[in-house]
């Protein structure tokens, strides 16, 4: 097997980075299995592209949570920092361990110890608070049941709607119902009440 020159001084670079942890910029993603490749940073632009992993693992704790059933994934952005490691001190070996905040992917605010806040670029926040509450600000909430099934929200408690709402396609405040007061033929009554 032959090396172009250019994949000599790739593969020599690779080689020369101690087996120490470092940062870098994801450059691609693949979602099964999970894993991504990076782009060792800091690297002088002089000396071409700068060196980039093969496939390697992203640990659940950077990705999300593996564990009693639950599995949570979230993806790195293509451009995120990665920070990684050396998998028993081997430079070829790398496993993705974590991401930063920066100033270009900055963490959300307002989450206290305990707590966990997730929003993307849009705006959209899941948040879950230390006392139970559960916040949520998105354009649209989707609720389906596994496999298709019919799903069934429980409200124990007060709904508090400020816009008009729809069931089944029909609007909750213009409507009326037939009401008969022990007479024919029925009539109306009247738009709900405040």
């Amino acid at each position: 097997m032959s090396f172009t020159d250019a994949q000599r001084r790739e593969i020599a670079a690779i080689a020369s980075l101690s087996a120490a942890n470092r940062s870098g910029i994801v450059s691609s993603w693949q979602a099964t299995p999970p894993m991504a490749k990076v782009q060792i940073m800091p690297w002088n632009p002089a000396d071409g592209a700068p060196p980039e992993t093969g496939w390697i693992p992203v640990l659940s704790s950077a990705a999300g949570y593996l564990g009693n059933g639950w599995r949570v994934l979230m993806p790195p952005m293509i451009g995120a920092q990665a920070f990684i490691q050396p998998e028993v001190g081997d430079a070829q070996n790398w496993v993705v361990t974590g991401f930063y905040f920066s100033d270009v992917d900055p963490a959300p605010t307002g989450a206290e110890p305990g707590e966990i806040m997730i929003q993307n670029e849009t705006g959209s926040l899941l948040y879950l608070q230390a006392g139970g509450a559960i916040s949520m600000v998105t354009p649209t909430l989707n609720i389906a049941a596994p496999n298709g099934g019919d799903a069934t929200v429980n409200i124990t408690g007060s709904l508090n709607v400020t816009v008009e709402t729809t069931t089944a396609g029909i609007a909750f405040t213009p409507h009326t119902h037939p009401y008969v007061p022990g007479g024919n033929p029925p009539t109306q009554t009247g738009e709900p009440q405040g």
